[in-house]
């Protein structure tokens, strides 16, 4: 089964058409606005103070259900991807506040983050469904 797509706004700042969406966050309410009045749900997680894999997965279980037993890794959540996809609301907007500076302490972390949630998108997309990542600061770069 497909769930519903929105399409994706032209929020101003954003000059790439792919992923990862990074946006300016004096766009984020004109953005949130538009997901949601397309019927999205949109919730928000902050990875700022993150240093591991697991404070970052550990941060989207606060806010989205996942089952008792997955763990704190991609691996994990590849293997609940058939239940994540029966209890996400979707189509659904995870916008993702701190990358920025978990790009400067951890950079690795923030890449394999980057990744790891693409790889959920993308996989989300093959199967039907619209999970979109938002990557949010008050600017991007020097």
């Amino acid at each position: 089964m497909t769930s519903k797509w929105v399409q994706l706004p032209k929020w101003s700042t954003r000059t790439e058409r792919g992923e990862p969406f990074l946006i300016h966050a004096s766009e984020l309410d004109e953005v949130h606005k538009h997901f949601v009045s397309n019927g999205a749900t949109v919730v928000n997680v902050t990875i700022a103070e993150a240093q591991t894999l697991a404070a970052i997965i550990g941060t989207l279980k606060h806010v989205l259900a996942f089952p008792e037993w997955c763990g704190s890794n991609w691996d994990s959540l590849d293997d609940a991807f058939a239940e994540l996809r029966k209890a996400w609301p979707l189509p659904l907007v995870v916008v993702v506040d701190g990358l920025s500076r978990v790009l400067v302490e951890h950079p690795h972390l923030a890449l394999n983050t980057v990744l790891g949630l693409s790889r959920l998108s993308e996989a989300f997309a093959v199967a039907g469904d619209q999970v979109v990542m938002l990557y949010v600061a008050d600017r991007w770069g020097q």
